[in-house]
């Protein structure tokens, strides 16, 4: 990093800019931070380039197509300005250093890190792929390295200009894009990992034309590339694009078993120093950021004329949200039908109906916090077409309670949709009220709403407890390796232990697993008459549909019987009760949950990061979640007004069943009954350790 120059922009778009990182082919690359602290890279379009017309309308698509891509070992683009008076682009900021200045610096990497590195790139490249775009820049460059392994950067960041000479595919070179596509991208990770086993091009050194020119006309030089990596790089670097392998083939091949440690000694402990020095942080004494940018930014009413008319995309961890309208004030009007509708004057509201203090406040206080980031966020930096509010009511888990304060924000003509309710069974209390009243509900911590007749106005952000719960069959075979099973479904939980043990029996393979299932009558104690059966049957896992005290002493029982194998539960089971009850017994149980752990998610930990530094603690249960819902909703509020239409609940409730927004936390998507229908993931898993429940990443399911 270098300190900046005094012609440096000390703001742009609400990033505060406070290092020098890079000089790139297309621009300038800085450090900055966000308003919420979030390291960041900003790289802002050089003047030639930006006011190449043609340049700025492939760099506005590259950073739209990105913001539908999300992966692990994938930098892509986290905000961006394509059409203002300084067109940048901002990405999560990786504190290790590029390939190419690491083995300048210490040499060739030894053939099992150069494995591991292209194991992990192609993994990123098929997510890519999958969403049908090419990278179109993969280089040494655009390759950074960290303890856990390395991440691909530049993507959305381009204008579509190809790579370097010598990491350039011949149909690249030849500046063919009707072929340029993702076997491009194939070519020039082959000529990555070539220079990372070699520490060369296998095109070698010289002019760009003579470098282009052997892509085209020269087999590449592979003589010193380590024989373990000679018939794979070979096949990327095919002359012919339809020959190289996949992605997804790459990824496959690569592959290794153990990864920690993956990065030779010399080289491991200078990118560990870098990972860990300290980062540059804003002066406390600098007022927040203005919405424009720079030396020369156009000021007072010339600068709030321009902010309307450029296109912005915010994105919160991977998910993305596209603006393109002008700045907009609204105001409620009441038209002849019970429908609120927002045309020029006032704000509009989106409301959180939550438990804040009753038996679910940790539920609900997850989703107070995680909405309002996201609407903090958006009123600072999302230039939004309307004045947005936000309102929260807290029910308490009373059910009379629930139902007062749901017809008090149905009445309310500037709420344009509500995040909750907390608990399943306030759900069926409101939902009704909502739905006449034509309000957006969605429902996020709620396991299920059954029957839905009445309800045509909720949308349920997360997969239904039933359907979570496919999980466990998938865990048991894959994981556990189980071969009998015993499943308890305690009708002390009611539904839900019926719902999750009833997705348990009819989704587990009966010919590989013997299923024993028990039921357990309401108010059941003693725990251990079902643990001696189990034990005497010769189980080897044991699935618990019901609730954390009930978990709690399953477990203690089943220790107290000799057993030694796996226990098995939902997030419902995972609370204090369930540690309490089982003390040691509990070490070793398994949980299936629909909400993420932001500090342990690889994809997540920017919102775990900024949440900390907001709250001062680790963010609760749905915290992640509800940023995203927040966001897609206001996304969709923005969607409804940059369509010409007054803002009303039933536009946004049309336009969010037709929305997939990818977050920090899931992706977000609805089928037209309003039942969650995102890629996921659908589930997390979590295991007790030491009297907690640790992340321990998306749980695996059905295909």
């Amino acid at each position: 990093m270098r300190d900046l120059e005094p012609t440096d922009p000390r703001r742009i778009g609400g990033y505060r800019l406070l290092r020098r990182l890079a000089e790139g082919r297309t621009g300038r690359l800085y450090y900055a931070a966000s308003l919420g602290g979030v390291p960041t890279a900003l790289k802002v379009i050089g003047e030639e380039h930006a006011a190449d017309a043609d340049f700025r309308a492939r760099f506005e698509r590259d950073v739209s197509a990105a913001r539908h891509v999300a992966a692990r070992w994938l930098i892509t683009v986290s905000a961006a300005d394509t059409a203002g008076a300084t067109s940048w682009a901002a990405f999560p900021f990786v504190a290790g250093p590029p390939l190419d200045g690491t083995v300048a610096a210490h040499g060739p990497l030894p053939s099992r890190s150069v494995r591991v590195l292209g194991a992990r790139l192609a993994e990123a490249l098929q997510a890519v792929h999958g969403a049908g775009l090419t990278h179109r820049d993969v280089r040494p460059g655009h390759v950074l390295l960290t303890p856990d392994g390395p991440w691909l950067t530049g993507f959305g960041g381009s204008g579509t200009l190809a790579g370097p000479p010598g990491f350039v595919s011949p149909e690249q070179a030849l500046g063919d894009a009707d072929r340029t596509g993702p076997p491009s991208d194939i070519f020039s990770l082959g000529c990555v990992l070539a220079y990372a086993a070699t520490g060369r091009s296998p095109f070698g050194k010289g002019a760009e034309a003579d470098l282009l020119l052997r892509a085209l006309h020269e087999p590449p030089d592979l003589a010193d590339v380590p024989r373990g990596l000679l018939e794979v790089v070979r096949a990327c670097l095919e002359h012919d694009p339809l020959p190289r392998p996949t992605a997804a083939d790459l990824r496959a091949e690569l592959a290794v078993d153990d990864v920690p440690g993956w990065l030779p000694g010399p080289v491991a402990l200078e990118v560990a120093e870098r990972c860990a020095a300290p980062l540059p942080v804003p002066d406390p004494h600098m007022p927040p950021p203005a919405e424009e940018n720079g030396p020369g930014a156009p000021q007072g009413p010339a600068a709030r004329r321009s902010l309307g008319r450029r296109g912005v995309l915010l994105l919160g961890g991977t998910g993305a949200l596209a603006a393109a309208a002008g700045l907009g004030v609204w105001r409620i009007v009441h038209p002849s039908s019970h429908e609120a509708v927002a045309e020029e004057g006032a704000q509009v509201t989106l409301a959180l109906h939550a438990d804040l203090t009753g038996p679910y406040a940790g539920l609900g206080r997850g989703q107070l916090r995680g909405v309002s980031m996201a609407v903090d966020e958006l009123r600072t930096m999302g230039n939004l077409p309307f004045r947005l509010a936000l309102r929260h009511v807290d029910d308490r888990g009373d059910p009379g309670l629930a139902t007062e304060l749901a017809a008090e924000l149905a009445a309310d003509p500037t709420v344009m949709a509500v995040i909750g309710p907390t608990a399943d069974a306030i759900a069926p209390l409101v939902a009704g009220i909502y739905a006449e009243a034509g309000v957006p509900l969605l429902a996020l911590s709620v396991g299920s709403v059954e029957p839905r007749d009445g309800f045509g106005t909720l949308l349920h952000a997360r997969p239904s407890t039933g359907h979570s719960s496919l999980a466990i069959p998938v865990h048991l075979a894959e994981t556990v390796e189980a071969r009998r099973v015993g499943l308890v479904d305690d009708r002390g939980a009611d539904l839900y232990s019926a719902r999750t043990t009833r997705a348990v029996s009819g989704t587990i393979d009966r010919e590989l697993i013997d299923l024993l299932p028990r039921v357990l009558p309401a108010g059941t104690e003693d725990f251990g008459p079902v643990a001696a059966e189990f034990v005497a049957a010769g189980v080897d896992a044991v699935v618990y549909g019901g609730f954390a005290r009930g978990a709690g002493r399953l477990a203690r029982a089943l220790a107290d019987e000799g057993f030694d194998g796996t226990g098995i539960a939902t997030q419902e089971a995972m609370g204090p009760d369930f540690f309490a009850e089982a003390g040691d017994a509990g070490n070793g149980w398994w949980f299936i949950a629909t909400y993420t752990d932001p500090v342990a998610d690889d994809s997540a930990r920017g919102f775990a990061s900024v949440h900390r530094q907001r709250y001062g603690d680790a963010a609760e249960p749905y915290a992640a979640e509800a940023y995203d819902l927040a966001r897609l909703t206001v996304e969709g509020m923005r969607g409804v007004v940059e369509g010409g239409d007054a803002l009303g609940r039933g536009g946004l409730l049309d336009r969010l069943r037709s929305s997939r927004y990818r977050g920090v936390a899931r992706e977000l998507a609805f089928d037209q009954a309003g039942d969650y229908a995102g890629a996921g993931p659908m589930a997390y898993l979590y295991e007790a350790s030491s009297g907690s429940a640790r992340f321990r990443g998306p749980a695996p399911f059905p295909s």
